[in-house]
């Protein structure tokens, strides 16, 4: 079985690209096969990340710059087998525009999170820090998401 994942934000230029980019990574370095994308609910088509992002993923050794800012389609919900959400908001737009979604549509922190720091705040605006703080709430998810991904199984790993 295929599969696709699909992270998103609002404008798919800080959030979403940074956890494209680094479950791309991962999964490269693991030797999956999983495609991923990412797109925003408010997105301008073809923008390139924010350069903060950009610079935050540069820090983890991850190049994201040439990914392109696309708006969330129908197509994209119905073509992809896992969708994240950055934020609650995010979630509750794609369940209530695409009831058909809720089964595969998740908040990104939901599986780390100890039910306090679900969001993961939009730095847009922000100084480089805030990026890197936003960036290692998605990192801090990713492994957690890599294994949901490929084994069906949310729980948390074992430390």
């Amino acid at each position: 079985m295929s599969r696709r994942v699909l992270f998103v934000c609002t404008g798919n230029v800080c959030r979403s690209p940074m956890a494209e980019g680094f479950l791309r990574h991962m999964a490269e370095a693991a030797g999956v096969d999983i495609e991923v994308g990412s797109a925003g609910l408010g997105a301008m088509e073809g923008m390139r990340p924010s350069s903060h992002s950009v610079t935050a993923m540069k820090e983890e050794g991850i190049d994201i710059s040439r990914q392109r800012s696309r708006m969330l389609t129908p197509e994209m919900v119905e073509d992809h087998t896992h969708i994240f959400g950055l934020g609650s908001g995010h979630t509750e737009t794609i369940r209530s525009y695409f009831p058909e979604a809720q089964e595969k549509t998740f908040l990104l922190r939901e599986f780390v999170a100890n039910g306090l720091d679900l969001e993961v705040p939009d730095p847009i605006g922000g100084d480089l820090d805030e990026y890197r703080l936003t960036r290692n709430l998605i990192k801090e998810a990713m492994p957690s998401i890599l294994r949901f991904v490929l084994t069906g199984d949310p729980a948390k790993p074992k430390r």
